[in-house]
């Protein structure tokens, strides 16, 4: 074999463009070069370049089908290089060729380029780079969330001690840590609120807030004995549905809490006396129970 420098780059290419032009990894090459499957140019006593045309001869062997395959901008689209793989899923060379030879994915060759589906790559990488999304936030959606920027969560994380971690490009902060960070005492005093404040506030049921919550998957901050709940996304989800009283309702009836402020009397006699006399009682949302004002004028009037 003559060793001559060649003049032509487009021509030759070196150990890692042959690698990537088969879509193989490095060793690949040079054991391929070690048995003299592929030849090669001597350019200097530390480099050598391979002819495009013995690396187009052995993918025209290998892949047949690939050498005639034309890829329109259309199909680039759903294409990514080996390097965008590696650093998109934060991978190392050796790991991705590893996991491509023992699924037996091949590039697809687009000029002297070798490309590889992205819905492929995104199946072999991703669940083995990223954490579960169900026990991390990412810093994107904390920063939506918390109304400040990535890098302030990221910080944040880090100066509490709250777990993170890296996958490619975006910051993962472990859920439990974060929603369990110490906050101060005014700002939960200002912000937050416990599930008895939300139940009262919002008259609802304890069923009916924890399934909202849990379904919602609703920030929570544990501080000693109770757990805390930001109040923007207890009214985003409770607020809406405060019982409605009709005009009506609220200007000729009376609950039978203030009823008993009113003419001064105990929740027992009320009770009682109402049941006896059969003053007009109706029940509306919120499970609240309204006794007709002038009736209970007529009954209780010589006590106020």
């Amino acid at each position: 074999m003559g060793k001559t420098k060649h003049t032509e780059p487009k021509q030759y290419l070196s150990i890692t463009e042959a690698a990537e032009f088969l879509g193989v990894s490095r060793p690949t090459i040079y054991a391929r070069l070690n048995s003299g499957e592929l030849p090669y140019n001597q350019v200097s006593s530390r480099t050598i370049r391979i002819p495009l045309s013995a690396l187009t001869s052995i993918q025209t062997t290998t892949h047949p089908t690939k050498k005639n395959q034309h890829l329109t901008a259309h199909d680039l689209r759903n294409y990514i290089t080996r390097e965008e793989v590696l650093q998109t899923y934060n991978i190392e060379k050796s790991k991705f060729h590893k996991v491509l030879l023992s699924n037996g994915i091949k590039a697809v060759r687009h000029g002297q380029k070798a490309l590889y589906l992205k819905t492929q790559m995104h199946d072999l990488f991703y669940k083995e780079t990223f954490p579960d999304v169900k026990e991390w936030y990412t810093s994107e959606e904390l920063s939506k969330r918390e109304g400040i920027s990535r890098k302030h969560i990221c910080a944040t994380a880090h100066k509490l001690g709250i777990p993170v971690k890296r996958g490619g490009t975006v910051c993962y902060i472990a859920k439990a840590d974060w929603d369990n960070r110490k906050l101060a005492p005014s700002i939960l005093e200002k912000n937050y609120m416990t599930v008895d404040q939300a139940k009262k506030h919002y008259h609802i049921g304890g069923k009916t807030f924890y399934d909202a919550v849990n379904s919602n998957n609703i920030q929570k901050v544990r501080k000693g004995n109770y757990v805390y709940f930001p109040i923007k996304d207890m009214d985003r989800l409770f607020k809406d549905k405060t019982p409605k009283i009709p005009p009506e309702i609220l200007k000729h009836y009376i609950r039978s809490c203030d009823a008993l402020k009113l003419y001064h009397i105990g929740q027992k006699r009320f009770t009682e006396e109402t049941r006896a006399a059969g003053i007009e009682k109706i029940r509306t949302e919120g499970n609240f129970v309204w006794y007709r004002k002038d009736q209970l004028d007529k009954l209780f009037k010589t006590l106020i």
